[in-house]
């Protein structure tokens, strides 16, 4: 019996002993889950951390808008210092009942790179639409970013469609490899798309960015002077020793990475019914030769030294003007070693040379597929673009097509193309073409007939009457200029050219380059000039394209435009001009010309009653504004 009691004490000692193990187990367990919940909401109080949310709203006219929110870039950058710009594109939520929306993502030439957003393919698609249907409210609203790629189209993509949009335009592709979370960039989270896609939503646990942040403040104290990522273009910064050979593990996880994140955002775009359309990737292959032609480190030293001599010989002879025996030793030289992209490129310009571009167009195609920097989409990536083409849901707009039709021979060069992808202003605009075909051929936006009916704009009338000016074409050629005077263009960094203190717009142009003012005062300074001018054509244009780019910010173009405009008795311009300003924010004295103007246009027009309703109204809120007072005599004096 006592022995029976000694047991059963054991066994409830033993019980409770477990108890409190699994207790202890807890609390130890709860305890830092605990200190990270206590830390997460002390840093939500204090507000620690960038606004990660793709818009933020604002007040215009009385109504909320919402814009795209530049603190976005922090869920894709951390390591990487980089402030991009974002779209001034606004837009209403809830959507207004009949507007057709589009939202177009992609990166730096979705952007408008080295242009601004008026000249970036987004822009010339919505003056396109809304030329091609001025009935309809069509909104076209770029949310692309610089150095982003497939990871966030489809991050973004996610809080998109809770906006209402009946189309996506997806122009993606080019910075798979080294853009933000890119399987070789330095923003890579190690190349594993699970763990890139977890990163992702971390970032915005708050704690999450403080463990970013530390880690950045640990690599700036003990990292090297010398790193990439901490100097030079945004380039150099994210690629630079990070070359991904043809075929290799790298090129071929990349690939699988882009095209799961495809499925993902055909799935996402799916479930809403909201369709999509992909751009086929366009690069210059006949005016850019390979960044990086490597050769395998197991090639044996015998095929390597026959190589070189081939290849070499091969130059030799191209500089002394014998380009057959070029094209023999360069062809040679490929054969020995197949992925060695600037052999293909020397037999592709050999033969361009001798006037066989049909034979030279794959070989510029294999140059740029070989180019182990991928700054460039390969074919196999325009090809999971097209693949994923549906007729339904997923579309594709065959860009590359179209630029190659538009090009010397169908090779596509710098008629097109600034440096090694980038768009010219005219490469944007035959991009919104290719949108807008793909749009009409699938019947999107409206039917059949009525695309037939409407669609009757030509291309020249269209690109005669685009929202860009010559200060546009300046700021991109010295944006173009700079990225060419550095890496990978050239081993280190080159001055740019001097500019005349007498080339005004040269000295606008430089000064939005190196980041010292931004478009809108680029175009105000450009306006100054041409005011010391009188060049009356040329004021006309700046005043438009910031009022069909910025058309909520300000009024002051809009009553600049009208004076331009009454100047030249175009009345009819002015009357419709001014009936779309007075829901704007006006001060006083703006209010007072604002009226004014329209009644001086109402009144020239023959509408009396109209103009003297206006003018007193005018003189209603401001009795001393002289130019109502005499106004007004003047409208009596007619009607006695």
């Amino acid at each position: 019996m006592k022995q029976r009691r000694s047991t059963s004490h054991r066994t409830v000692q033993e019980q409770l002993s477990s108890s409190r193990r699994h207790a202890f187990l807890a609390i130890t367990l709860a305890f830092p889950c605990a200190l990270l919940i206590l830390l997460e909401v002390s840093l939500r109080l204090f507000h620690y951390g960038p606004d990660l949310s793709l818009f933020i709203t604002q007040d215009l006219h009385g109504r909320t808008y919402h814009i795209m929110n530049p603190g976005v870039r922090h869920r894709y950058f951390s390591r990487v210092s980089f402030a991009p710009s974002t779209s001034p594109d606004y837009f209403l939520v809830p959507k207004p009942r009949g507007t057709f929306r589009i939202f177009c993502l992609g990166g730096s030439t979705t952007v408008g790179f080295p242009y601004w957003y008026n000249c970036a393919f987004s822009s010339f698609l919505r003056d396109r639409l809304r030329s091609t249907f001025p009935d309809r409210s069509i909104e076209v609203i770029n949310l692309g970013m610089t150095a982003t790629n497939s990871y966030t189209v489809v991050d973004m993509a996610r809080e998109v469609l809770a906006h209402e949009p009946d189309l996506l335009i997806v122009y993606d592709g080019h910075n798979e490899f080294y853009g933000a979370l890119g399987i070789a960039s330095r923003e890579s989270m190690g190349g594993a798309r699970w763990l890139s896609r977890l990163s992702l939503h971390l970032a915005h646990i708050r704690t999450y960015q403080l463990a970013l942040d530390v880690y950045a403040a640990f690599g700036k104290i003990f990292g090297s002077a010398d790193d990439p990522a901490s100097r030079g273009t945004m380039m150099e910064r994210l690629a630079r020793g990070k070359t991904v050979p043809y075929n290799s593990q790298t090129y071929r996880d990349g690939l699988e990475i882009f095209t799961a994140n495809l499925r993902e955002l055909k799935e996402l775009c799916a479930e809403r019914g909201v369709p999509v359309i992909l751009g086929t990737q366009v690069s210059n292959l006949r005016g850019l030769a390979p960044f990086v032609s490597g050769i395998p480190s197991d090639t044996p030293g015998q095929t390597r030294t026959a190589f070189n001599t081939r290849f070499n010989a091969g130059m030799e002879q191209r500089m002394n003007g014998d380009v057959v025996a070029a094209l023999a030793d360069f062809r040679a030289a490929a054969e020995m070693l197949p992925g060695h992209a600037e052999a293909h490129y020397r037999v592709a310009q050999c033969l361009d040379t001798l006037g066989r571009a049909s034979e030279a167009l794959p070989e510029f195609v294999k140059a740029r597929d070989m180019d182990e920097l991928r700054f460039r989409t390969s074919s196999d990536f325009n090809t999971a673009i097209r693949d994923m083409d549906n007729g339904t849901i997923f579309l594709c707009a065959d860009i590359e097509a179209s630029f190659a039709a538009a090009s010397p021979e169908h090779i596509i060069c710098n008629n097109l193309i600034l440096e090694h992808l980038h768009p010219t202003a005219y490469g944007q605009f035959l991009i919104a073409r290719s949108y807008a075909q793909t749009m009409r051929l699938h019947k999107l936006l409206t039917s059949e007939d009525q695309w037939i009916r409407a669609d009757t704009l030509s291309d020249d009338a269209l690109w005669d009457t685009r929202h860009m000016t010559p200060v546009d074409d300046r700021i991109a050629a010295r944006r173009t200029e700079a990225l060419i005077t550095a890496w990978p263009f050239q081993p280190e960094e080159m001055p740019v050219s001097d500019i005349l203190p007498s080339d005004s717009l040269g000295q606008i142009a430089d000064q939005v380059a190196r980041g010292q003012i931004h478009w809108k005062q680029a175009h105000d300074r450009a306006i100054a000039y041409y005011s010391s001018r009188n060049d009356v054509r040329a004021l006309e244009r700046e005043y438009r394209t910031e009022i069909n780019q910025l058309p909520f910010i300000e009024i002051a173009p809009y009553l600049r435009l009208a004076r331009l405009l009454l100047d030249q008795q175009r009345i009819g311009e002015v009357r419709d001009l001014l009936l779309k300003t007075f829901t704007f924010p006006q001060s006083p004295p703006e209010q007072a010309e604002n009226g004014t103007l329209l009644a001086t246009a109402l009144f020239l027009s023959g509408d009396t009653t109209s103009a003297q309703e206006r003018v007193r109204s005018v003189l209603a809120a401001k009795p001393d504004y002289l130019p109502a007072v005499q106004l007004l005599e003047r409208i009596n004096a007619r009607a006695r």
